[in-house]
């Protein structure tokens, strides 16, 4: 099986509350609460290890809060690196209807000496598991020393020495630096960050498809582009395949992207794959997109991140493209 090493360089605690209905400026009563270690790169690697794929999640913890480790429910996939500080917080309020409300704390700084550990460590997990893919997900921290975010290139140059794709998910001023990146093949980025990307409105998907080929010739293999209830969008160079699935019920929407990813890379390079020059598994787009769009589905009408019975997501199907057709949320920098 292809192996996964996933990188969370910000993990944060989750809460998620359930209501009947929000009502802002009042107190409202959850019916159910919810907390677990997590961050978009655990989420990944959780639902490949659901999915049977070998994978293991890189977490720096703060020294502080490292009892929140008891939260993950597959420690066994967990290299915790321990750093100076806390764990952030984050809340979600999810009501009957579906709607999701979210107030997410920002990514706590992390010194120099340790994000060099973190990528130490990354790059070991890497030559362990002899992984083919390095996943990179979430909020970026800033240097506590600098206030600058933290330097990838370390990171992405040992990836790539060691064989492995380098996927990115991530948004905001992150992804404005390292989203174009020649070391970075694989970017998950929804309308409005991929037009913040190329600096133009996107209003059909042949203009997601056009503004994912600029991408594609600065470096990039793969965008995964999401475009809500239009779909995703897979693009490489000389192809591109739009996948749709529909979940059961939308119950909770945080993680969704998450699982999509997670579902395209375990089924975007099998096992037997045949191999390009660099060694590369060739990528099946159309595969991948379909698992994705699957596993995606299946997250929003769970309570949790924490994806389970993956054999009950509801099936995927490809769908014809038009160029010409309008994104139901067409999306504008202008």
């Amino acid at each position: 099986m292809t192996a996964v090493v996933t990188l969370t360089p910000a993990p944060v605690v989750d809460r998620t509350y359930s209501v009947t209905d929000l009502v802002l400026g009042k107190v409202n009563r959850a019916g159910a609460v919810y907390e677990f270690l997590s961050g978009k790169g655990l989420n990944v690697a959780r639902t490949l290890h659901s999915a049977g794929r070998t994978v293991g999640a890189i977490l720096p913890i703060g020294r502080d809060d490292e009892h929140v480790i008891r939260h993950n429910p597959q420690q066994q996939n967990l290299h915790v690196v321990p750093i100076a500080g806390r764990v952030r917080v984050n809340i979600s309020i999810v009501e009957e209807s579906g709607r999701t409300t979210n107030v997410n704390q920002h990514a706590v700084p992390i010194t120099a000496a340790d994000w060099d550990a973190v990528i130490a460590a990354t790059l070991d997990e890497i030559d362990a598991r002899q992984a083919e893919w390095l996943v990179v997900c979430g909020s970026f921290p800033v240097i506590a020393e600098t206030g600058v975010g933290v330097d990838l290139t370390a990171l992405l140059e040992g990836a790539h020495e060691r064989g492995a794709r380098v996927a990115l998910d991530t948004s905001g001023s992150a992804l404005q630096r390292w989203g174009r990146h020649p070391l970075v093949d694989v970017i998950k980025p929804n309308a409005d960050e991929l037009a913040s990307l190329v600096e133009r409105d996107l209003l059909t998907f042949g203009d997601v498809i056009d503004a994912s080929r600029e991408l594609i010739a600065d470096g990039l293999e793969v965008v995964l582009a999401s475009l809500g209830g239009d779909g995703a969008l897979a693009i490489t160079a000389d192809s591109a395949a739009l996948a749709a699935a529909t979940a059961v019920q939308v119950v909770n929407t945080t993680g969704a992207g998450d699982a999509f990813l997670a579902g395209f890379l375990s089924a975007a390079t099998p096992e037997h794959a045949p191999r390009d020059e660099r060694g590369l598994a060739a990528i099946d787009l159309e595969a991948g997109l379909l698992q994705g769009a699957s596993f995606g589905a299946h997250a929003v009408a769970m309570p949790t991140t924490v994806l389970e019975r993956l054999d009950e997501a509801p099936k995927a199907q490809l769908l014809p493209i038009d160029p010409s057709r309008q994104l139901a949320e067409a999306t504008r920098v202008s």
